[in-house]
């Protein structure tokens, strides 16, 4: 279903005036900030799909999604941290 795709985002004037300030003090881009973002949130997305994904392949257990979802989080935050990588995200690395 997911193909490999261009994405057109419309910033409204006062999210661009914004973006048009950082861009001033850091030569970042609005779509470098953006997809930067999305990489970075990509972990947070894919624990809440496997939490669907396990809750969802058996509805008689009645499993709860944001119970599912929040130890995939605890369980990749204590795996960040055993590698060292337990520092706040840095978006601009």
């Amino acid at each position: 279903m997911a193909t490999p795709t261009q994405v057109t985002i419309t910033l409204s004037g006062e999210t661009l005036k914004l973006f048009d300030r950082y861009h001033k003090y850091t030569g970042t881009s609005p779509a470098a900030y953006i997809t930067e973002l999305v990489e970075k949130t990509l972990p947070t997305v894919e624990a809440m799909v496997d939490a669907m994904d396990e809750a969802s392949a058996d509805p008689d257990a009645n499993l709860d999604v944001m119970e599912l979802f929040g130890r995939r989080m605890a369980q990749m935050a204590l795996q960040q941290r055993e590698k060292g990588q337990g520092s706040p995200v840095n978006l601009m690395q």
